[in-house]
């Protein structure tokens, strides 16, 4: 785990790389979607 002088410093950054994970994830899974929504029309047709 990464360490500074404060701990907010520290806390501060975990925010950040979270809140970067959850937005990675999302855009992700709005990809995945769309990719699955893609095959289960081509397989329609």
């Amino acid at each position: 785990m990464p360490g500074h002088k404060d701990l907010r410093t520290t806390q501060h950054y975990a925010k950040i790389v979270d809140r970067k994970i959850r937005d990675d994830l999302q855009a992700l899974r709005t990809k995945l979607d769309e990719q699955q929504k893609n095959v289960s029309e081509k397989s329609k047709n």
